[in-house]
């Protein structure tokens, strides 16, 4: 397991059954480029899903159909476009970023993909208003920074880390079709 994974790990609990099955090599000939080994890690551990219902972590596959599937990245680079008031045919302003999150308060969080080496990879906040924000952490160290304060202020999610919740896509699904509250904390 990647480290940054692993520390991740110890601050935000996995519920049994969490992680999604991705076959890896499908997604780089798909998007034309492997995936760093921390999100490939965070994936096979956790899924897609979310943090405390505010921040929504994508897939780059539908691993299911339906509309209470989990996020994709083509919906997420969608929203980038609109957030951006840009329609994607009128140029590349979102050429070499990935979205692979986005939080309650429309922000989203790119990978900065220029680095021929994914592990390398950057992320970039693109913020509702529409302004960008590097932060020099891959995916997961990303996470684990602003879980921890390490990174302050709060860059995405609008709740406090003190006490995260992490739901797979799945589980949120099955907790919503049984008429339970995924989020009663919250």
């Amino acid at each position: 397991m990647h480290p940054s994974v692993a520390r991740l790990a110890g601050i935000l609990p996995q519920h049994p059954g969490a992680g999604d099955p991705i076959d890896w090599d499908e997604v780089a000939q798909r998007w034309g480029t492997p995936f760093p080994a921390d999100y490939r890690d965070f994936v096979s551990l956790y899924g897609g899903g979310s943090i405390n219902c505010s921040l929504s972590i994508g897939l780059p596959l539908e691993v299911a159909r339906g509309s209470r599937g989990p996020l994709l990245f083509e919906e997420l680079i969608e929203c980038g476009y609109e957030l951006l008031d840009l329609d994607p045919a009128d140029g590349p302003a979102l050429e070499g970023k990935i979205s692979w999150a986005v939080d309650c308060s429309a922000s989203q969080a790119f990978w900065d993909t220029t680095d021929p080496d994914p592990d390398r990879w950057t992320t970039l906040v693109l913020t509702r208003d529409g302004d960008w924000v590097e932060y020099d952490y891959g995916m997961v160290d990303f996470l684990v920074g602003f879980l921890t304060g390490e990174i302050s202020p709060q860059p995405m999610g609008m709740f406090s880390p003190d006490q995260p919740v992490f739901l797979n896509w799945r589980e949120e699904r099955r907790l919503k079709e049984e008429g339970i509250d995924p989020w009663p904390h919250l």
